[in-house]
C-alpha cells in the first residue's frame, strides 16, 4: 500500500507528516524545560542542571529520529551492474527533471527505471503503460528497489505490501512490475486505461492515502521512458545512404543555404544531417542536434558511421555539422565525411575537424541511429 514520499529535495512544508518527529521533539523540549522550571527555584544551580538535562534528552531523541531517516537500503534492479553509460544518461536526464527526481536521478535509478520499462515491453504493452509504472515508482520509492520494510511491510520499487506477494517476488522488479500491470488491466478492462489520466491510473492501482502525488510526476516519468524505450532507428549504412541522396561532390549537389529548403529540410549543415537521420524537417539547428533530445556525446576516437562532428558554439557563421563516414587512416588523424559546405554545397571530403579539441568540434552519437 503506498506511503508518503521517501525523499524530497527540499524540507517538507509546515504541517507535513514528515515534520511530525521534529514537532514532537520541539514540543518535548518545551514540556521538559517547563517542567524543570516548575519544580526548581529560579536562579538555582538545580534549576540550570534540570534544564540542561531536559535539553540533552531532547537532543538524543532528535539524533534517533535522524538515524531513522538515514539512507534507505536497496537491492539491485537487475542482473547488470550500473555502468558509466547509466551515470551519463542520469546526469543528462537530471537537468530535465522538474519535480521530485530533480537532483536525485543517478545511474542506479536509471537501471531500476530500465528494468520497469523492460518488463512493460515484455508484456507487449505500449509506452504509455511504462509511463504509468515509472510515475508510480517515482512517488513510491524514488525509483529504488527498497529491500527493507521502512514503511510497514512495503518492499520494492512500487512499495508493495505483503498482500501482493512474497518478499522475493516484490524485490524482483520484473515480477513486481508484472503484478502492477496485472492489477491495472483488471481495473481498466478493454484497454480503458489508455484514455485515463496517468495519476488516476496510478492511484486506482496503488490505493494511496496521497492520490494527489502521482500526476505531478508524470511528465518526468515520460522523459525517462522516452530515453529508455527502444525505438526503431536507422542503421549507420542507411544514414550514409540518405546522405548520398543530396549528390555530394557532383554537379547535382544541393547548394548551401540557411534560408532555402530541399526536400523539406534546410539546405545548411544541420538540415542536411537532419535529413540523413530522418528527423522531422526543416530539422533542428546545430545547438538542437547536440541536445539530449537528439544525441549523446561520445569520444572522438569512438566515432562510427552515421555519427556527427559538430561545432555548436559561437556565431551562426562559424557553427558546423559534419556526418562521419569512416576513418581515413589507421592512426585516426583524419576521416572521410559528408558535409553541407558553405560556398559549395553537399560535399564528401577528408577532414580532421574534432581531432584536436581546440577548434571547438565535439563528437555526438544520434539517438536516431541504432
Amino acid at each position: 500500500m503506498p506511503r508518503p514520499h521517501l525523499m524530497r529535495r527540499t524540507p517538507p512544508r509546515a504541517g507535513s507528516s514528515r515534520h511530525a518527529g521534529g514537532r514532537a521533539a520541539g514540543a518535548g523540549t518545551a514540556v521538559l524545560i517547563a517542567a524543570a522550571m516548575a519544580v526548581t527555584a529560579p536562579g538555582t544551580p538545580a534549576r540550570a542542571a534540570a534544564v540542561s538535562t531536559a535539553r540533552a534528552a531532547v537532543l538524543t531523541a532528535r539524533a534517533a529520529i535522524s538515524t531513522t531517516r538515514a539512507a534507505v537500503s536497496t537491492a539491485p534492479c537487475g542482473g547488470a551492474a550500473v555502468t558509466a553509460g547509466d551515470a551519463d544518461l542520469a546526469a543528462r536526464l537530471d537537468t530535465r527533471m522538474t519535480m521530485k527526481m530533480r537532483g536525485y536521478l543517478d545511474g542506479y535509478r536509471v537501471t531500476c527505471a530500465r528494468a520497469v520499462v523492460a518488463a512493460v515491453r515484455a508484456r507487449g504493452l505500449p509506452r504509455e503503460a511504462a509511463v504509468i509504472a515509472v510515475t508510480t515508482a517515482i512517488v513510491e520509492s524514488g525509483v529504488r528497489n527498497i529491500d527493507r520494510e521502512v514503511d510497514h511491510d512495503s518492499l520494492g520499487v512500487f512499495q508493495q505490501r505483503a498482500t501482493w506477494g512474497t518478499a522475493a517476488q516484490r524485490l524482483d522488479v520484473a515480477w513486481a512490475t508484472g503484478a502492477f500491470l496485472d492489477k491495472m488491466l483488471r481495473k481498466y478492462p478493454d484497454g480503458s486505461w489508455r484514455s485515463a489520466v496517468v495519476g488516476e491510473v496510478c492511484q486506482r492501482v496503488q490505493v494511496s492515502k496521497y492520490p494527489e502525488r502521482y500526476q505531478p510526476q508524470a511528465a518526468d516519468a515520460r522523459l525517462i521512458v522516452e530515453e529508455l524505450w527502444p525505438v526503431p532507428g536507422l542503421t549507420p549504412a542507411q544514414v550514409i545512404a540518405r546522405a548520398l541522396t543530396w549528390n555530394p561532390g557532383t554537379v547535382k549537389r544541393v547548394p548551401y543555404s540557411q534560408v532555402k529548403r530541399y526536400g523539406g529540410y534546410r539546405a545548411d549543415g544541420s538540415g542536411y544531417a537532419a535529413m540523413a537521420l530522418r528527423l522531422g524537417g526543416p530539422g533542428p539547428d546545430s545547438r538542437g542536434l547536440v541536445s539530449a533530445r537528439y544525441s549523446t556525446r561520445v569520444a572522438v576516437a569512438a566515432l562510427r558511421p552515421g555519427d556527427l562532428v559538430i561545432r555548436a558554439t559561437g556565431p551562426a557563421a562559424g557553427r558546423q555539422v559534419i556526418i562521419f563516414e569512416r576513418w581515413a587512416d589507421a592512426r585516426h588523424t583524419s576521416y572521410w565525411a559528408y558535409q553541407q559546405r558553405r560556398g559549395y554545397g553537399t560535399d564528401h571530403r577528408r577532414l580532421s575537424d574534432g581531432i584536436s579539441p581546440a577548434a571547438g568540434f565535439l563528437a555526438y552519437r544520434p539517438h536516431a541511429v541504432r
